[in-house]
């Protein structure tokens, strides 16, 4: 996905409801608690009335509400961004503060109202998005990155003057952003300040924070249990100098519990947070939300329960001398300066180790992956003998009945419970939006010619996916087919790399983009991104991008997918897992590869096979005798009849 997670389950429930551990009554809430980001629609000027029959504010009176605010507050602007306590990529709707306010609904964005004009911050994926979703409103669009547009440091540096304040909910802004922006301010004598100036004035139509169930996983999934896993992070704290850890980011809260809930869209993760000393562990959450006989296995193992909002008063109260291992990247502003007011705490900044070893995927973890894969791969080989039918009957499809038949085919799967992603299908020109998203209504008829994108992914009681595959649905261009050769080049290159064990993803991500560059042609996002067990599809700290510094180790996984995205022409996207692996050791070194988790044939109609090298054609045809041999044994006769025609050798 270009853009934020088996065994042992109680197989009496619903299979969809088993790897979030939800009691049948309890999965219909969750599995329609499902959020999906909405499309371009144009912000209306008109004051409209929502489905309570309050008037909503428009976002021009939302702007003007947040500048009175910041004055009643003694502030001079307010910056708002996307984001949580916890730094978490899909946010509860509860802090959808960005989205409620200016109305655009993408990811890593930041908007600044002062009392002269607003703006708002996005990258490259979402360039046409905010364009289109910020007409009208009065928001200035400030393509990150571009030629000519201020970094967001550099405006705030400009705009506001010595003696003027800035102010943040510091709840929800990761400490060191905090301490940027706090730096930029200062070079013209401003300041910042923590203020939350958006809960009063959403207060009426702001939605709770989640509270879905929670339940454990157990050992045969995830290979340790979380006494293991107390011991592995307390050794880590011994190497690093440290006694105590705060641990806010939810699948880390997750990994060291074996926890798991339904609090974010398509991520089965619960809202809470944990600290662990060398001799304690506790969790944070909101009562009610754990059966006594999991909150019995806690304590059992070494973690003791409190409160959800418990914890700023935890950490201002606490009396132990500690040496507290927080990472202000992660670490909320409110709290890593609650941590460093108390007078018992040494406060020692560093990477949360859980990161490091959620990355890594154990032994029982990779085993379920790999299963996993297969059932995701089964489902899409139905669902695309599906479209080909529709597609060959002349059905009318559009955009927003993808989404359906891929449901369809994954809920059939054993311990399939949810979309890891709201799926994205994208027909001709918008493919180009990386993250294009349609609904009914607003999305677009597919014809009978070019391409259709289909990013998506599952959740399964043994692991997640993220699969991209771009099917031709008809007659083809040249340029249609070149584009496509070129991407499917990248892909196979990086998923081919061979490499020593120093290599990071800055130094992996440019060998897929080797065959793109040739054509002077390059793509705004990274190559790939980590993949979460049975979590988030997209975790850290791997991943393949030029900004990543994480030196690859085996165990770990990510996607590959490179792209070509042209402006109102075509979008092409070819994206499997991978694994990657130890190949061998000599006199140079340890050397490490990649070896492909998707099992779902790749569209062979396209590709021009005299560009692919040798070693390209080989690769390609491996792969696709691997995928055959994976998935026909779970097939029906005409199925592998099917298959066998898709992975048939390509030759020149």
């Amino acid at each position: 996905m270009a853009s934020a997670r088996a065994g042992g389950v109680n197989m009496a429930l619903p299979r969809q409801a088993c790897a979030a551990g939800l009691a049948p009554a309890a999965f219909a809430r969750y599995n329609n608690r499902r959020t999906v980001i909405l499309p371009f629609l144009n912000n209306k000027p008109e004051t409209t009335q929502n489905k309570k029959g309050a008037m909503e504010m428009t976002v021009q009176e939302k702007i003007a509400a947040l500048r009175a605010a910041a004055k009643a507050n003694g502030g001079d602007g307010v910056l708002l961004l996307c984001s949580d306590p916890h730094a978490s990529e899909y946010l509860p709707a509860h802090h959808e503060s960005l989205a409620w306010a200016s109305g655009f609904h993408g990811e890593n964005a930041f908007l600044v109202v002062t009392q002269e004009e607003s703006a708002l911050w996005c990258d490259g994926r979402y360039y046409v998005q905010a364009d289109r979703e910020l007409a009208g409103t009065g928001i200035r669009c400030m393509h990150d990155g571009a030629p000519g547009v201020p970094k967001l440091t550099e405006y705030l540096t400009a705009h506001f003057a010595a003696g003027e304040v800035l102010l943040v909910d510091g709840s929800c802004v990761p400490a060191a952003r905090a301490r940027a922006w706090g730096q930029a301010l200062a070079k013209s004598g401003a300041a910042l300040r923590s203020a939350d100036v958006v809960s009063p004035l959403w207060a009426g139509e702001r939605p709770p924070l989640p509270d879905t169930p929670c339940r454990l996983l157990a050992p045969e999934q995830t290979g340790y249990t979380a006494a293991e896993k107390l011991a592995q992070i307390r050794a880590d704290l011994k190497a690093a100098g440290a006694t105590a850890l705060a641990v806010p980011e939810l699948d880390c809260v997750a990994w060291l519990c074996n926890l798991r809930a339904a609090d974010l869209p398509c991520t089965p993760l619960a809202v809470a947070y944990a600290f662990v000393t060398l001799d304690a562990c506790t969790l944070f959450l909101a009562p009610g939300r754990l059966k006594d006989a999991d909150a019995e296995t806690l304590a059992a193992q070494g973690i003791a329960l409190r409160g959800y909002g418990e914890l700023m008063d935890f950490v201002r109260g606490y009396a132990a001398d500690e040496t507290v291992l927080a990472s202000p990247e992660v670490l909320n502003y409110d709290l890593f300066t609650a941590l460093q007011e108390n007078p018992h705490f040494i406060v020692k900044e560093g990477a949360d180790p859980i990161t490091a070893r959620k990355g890594v995927k154990n032994a029982v973890e990779l085993k379920n992956i790999r299963e996993c894969h297969i059932r995701d791969g089964v489902a899409m080989v139905r669902f695309q003998m599906d479209l080909e039918a529709a597609l060959a009957a002349g059905a009318p499809l559009r955009e927003a009945d993808i989404e359906a038949m891929l449901q369809k085919r994954r809920r059939e799967q054993p311990g399939c419970f949810d979309d890891s992603f709201a799926a994205i299908a994208a027909y001709g020109p918008n493919a180009a939006m990386m993250h294009y998203h349609a609904v009914p209504g607003a999305d677009s008829p597919i014809g009978r010619r070019g391409f259709l994108l289909v990013d998506c992914g599952g959740q399964y009681d043994c692991g997640t996916t993220d699969i991209t595959r771009t099917y031709p649905v008809g007659p083809l261009t040249d340029e249609e087919r070149r584009f496509y050769t070129w991407v499917l080049q990248c892909h196979i290159d990086m998923a081919r790399a061979v490499f020593l064990d120093y290599c990071t993803g800055f130094a992996l991500d440019s060998f897929a983009r080797a065959p793109l560059w040739s054509h002077r042609i390059n793509y705004r996002c990274g190559t790939g991104h980590g993949v979460g067990y049975i979590a988030s599809v997209h975790e850290g700290p791997q991943s393949l991008r030029p900004q990543n510094g994480v030196v690859f180790k085996p165990g770990m996984t990510v996607t590959d997918e490179p792209g070509v995205y042209e402006t109102d022409r075509v979008g092409i996207r070819i994206e499997n897992e991978l694994e990657c692996v130890h190949l061998e050791d000599n006199q140079y070194g340890t050397w490490l590869g990649f070896r492909p988790l998707t099992l779902v044939p790749i569209s062979l109609e396209p590709v021009l096979a005299d560009e692919l090298s040798r070693a390209q054609l080989d690769w390609l045809n491996a792969y696709h005798q691997t995928v055959y041999e994976a998935l026909s044994p779970r097939l029906t006769v005409a199925e592998c009849a099917w298959l066998r025609q898709k992975t048939a050798p390509l030759a020149r």
